[in-house]
């Protein structure tokens, strides 16, 4: 599915997926954790992942 709002530069692709696509984490528990984003979170953002 399509992004539903551009990835704008200085952001990193991953985090703004995840942010903005609701679809992502639908297959989710409530209460569950995904792992992607609590790796961004703990570890922040490889560099090859920001937008430019």
């Amino acid at each position: 599915m399509p992004l539903r709002k551009p990835v704008p530069k200085g952001e990193c692709r991953q985090c703004w997926t995840h942010a903005y696509n609701p679809d992502i984490h639908k297959r989710l528990k409530p209460r569950q954790d995904c792992k992607p984003c609590l790796d961004h979170m703990h570890n922040g953002c490889p560099p090859g992942d920001i937008e430019r």
